[in-house]
């Protein structure tokens, strides 16, 4: 918004008409509270903004602690693999080394 915008939108203009009477009606009915505007933020939008961003937030965080949690899985299945394949390897040289020796 540059200065003559600004300058535009806070010019003097007249009130439409019978906006005097409908204000002499109001004061004159005891109405003191003015009405919510159209446009005007509820509160209930707000709320909603922050569940949502909550259950998104939450579930990204979920997802996260799964996906380390296979990693970690991964990483023990791969270790217990090598575990055993090593003692299998053992054993088979064992098993050559005791055929050279009966020679």
């Amino acid at each position: 918004m540059n200065e003559h915008d600004l300058k535009r939108a806070l010019r003097a203009e007249a009130p439409p008409a019978g906006f005097a009477g409908r204000v002499m009606q109001r004061i004159e009915a005891g109405e003191t509270q003015p009405r919510p505007s159209r446009n005007a933020p509820q509160w209930w939008r707000a709320a909603a903004a922050s569940v949502t961003l909550a259950m998104v937030l939450g579930g990204y965080a979920t997802h996260k602690a799964v996906e380390y949690r296979r990693g970690i899985e991964a990483k023990e299945q791969v270790l217990e693999a090598m575990r055993i394949t090593s003692e299998k390897v053992r054993y088979a040289q064992q098993e050559v080394r005791a055929i050279g020796t009966h020679d």
